[in-house]
This record gives structure tokens, sequence and C-alpha cells, in this order.
């Protein structure tokens, strides 16, 4: 069972996390026309699965067999984003939306968790359950899931996601201006849409989440 330490290893998913919290951060910090029709509240859901799952075999050194225990089927932000009148916005997560998906994460690694410790034992042979192997190592499977992940952290994501402040618009570029100073990017208005197209972002990282659909409500 030498593996569990690359499986300790690849369990860093905060770091996909804070490449969200990186993006909205950009977003963070409109001519009277456009300022108009922003005013309001808009939403949008951010796939994170491709990336995560980028993640994970990055971190599990682009070993496939091992992967193939830990695949992400779906993880998915809700951001909303709301201009009031005053000049003054404030973006958030859907914590609810997020707490789903991080108990889906954990679930689909519980599962692959117990698979990988099952294989393992059957080719070493042994007449034991996986609790009976984790029980001589003085842990539960809950304990051992505690190891590995921290639900507390990993929904703290959420507070670095948000951001309030004053924003503008001009010329096809939103400017949001929050305590940490002013964000831009580029954008494209239509009706109930709003894009912002990732025009000028240079991170590799975050181009694939682009472009980024908001939706009036």
């Amino acid at each position: 069972m030498t593996k569990n330490k690359s499986i300790r290893k690849s369990m860093s998913l905060l770091v996909c996390l804070s490449l969200l919290s990186a993006l909205l951060l950009i977003c963070s910090g409109c001519g009277s026309k456009d300022k108009e029709a922003l005013i309001g509240t808009w939403e949008t859901t951010i796939d994170m699965t491709d990336m995560l799952n980028q993640e994970l075999k990055a971190g599990m050194g682009n070993d496939e067999e091992l992967m193939s225990y830990f695949n992400i089927s779906d993880f998915k932000v809700k951001i909303i984003l709301e201009f009031n009148d005053d000049d003054t916005y404030k973006m958030t997560a859907d914590e609810a939306a997020m707490e789903a998906s991080v108990d889906s994460l954990i679930d689909t690694f519980r599962d692959g968790i117990t698979k990988y410790f099952e294989d393992m034992i059957a080719q070493e042979g042994l007449e034991m359950t996986v609790d009976e192997v984790l029980g001589q190592m003085g842990m539960t499977m809950d304990s051992f899931m505690d190891q590995m992940f921290d639900k507390d952290d990993l929904m703290s994501s959420v507070d670095d996601m948000e951001s309030s402040g004053t924003f503008e618009a001009k010329d096809s570029i939103l400017y949001l201006t929050d305590d940490e100073g002013t964000g831009l990017e580029a954008y494209e208005l239509d009706g109930d849409k709003l894009t912002l197209t990732g025009e000028g972002v240079d991170d590799s990282d975050l181009e694939g989440l682009y472009p980024l659909v908001f939706n009036k409500k």
C-alpha cells in the first residue's frame, strides 16, 4: 500500500478553488446605457470538473491507474453578481450549491479510496476488510477521510469568492473596484445575457473557464 502517500498529496483540491478565487478577483475590482442594463441580479454556473480532474491527475503524477479510482464526474460553482443603481456591486458564491458540490466530491473520493484499498488488499492476498485494515492503523474510514479532506477549509473558499465595491462600464470594459483595487474584464451585453469574454487574460489556468456567461434574473 505504498501509494497511500501519493493519494494524500493529490488531495490538494484547494489549489483549484484558489484558481477560481483568483478568477473572481480579476473580475473584481459600465457608459450610462450599459449601466442601466446591468442593474439587477445576474447568475452563472462555472463547471470546474475538467480543471479539478487535470489538477488531480497532475498531483498523482499522471498515474492513469490511480486516477481511475478518483475521476470527478461533476463539480460546479454558482456565482451571483448584483449591480445596484448607486454604482455598487456585490459578487457571491451560492453556498448551498457549493456545499452540494463539495459533498459530492467527498463522496466520490470516499468510494474511490474504499475501492483502492479493496484492490490493494486483494493483491496482497489478505483476508481482511477495509475497516479491519484501517483499524490496524488506528483509524476508521471516517477518520481517514477527515485527514484527507477538511470540509470547512473547502467551504471557506466561498468567502474568498465574495467581493463588493463600486462598478463602472465603459467601452465594453467592466471595472469593478473593491478593497483590493480595481479589476477589469472585457464584456459583451446582449439583453439578459452578460458575457465576460476573457479577452486579455494571460493566465492559462483561467483561460479555460472563459467565456463566462451570466444570465439576468
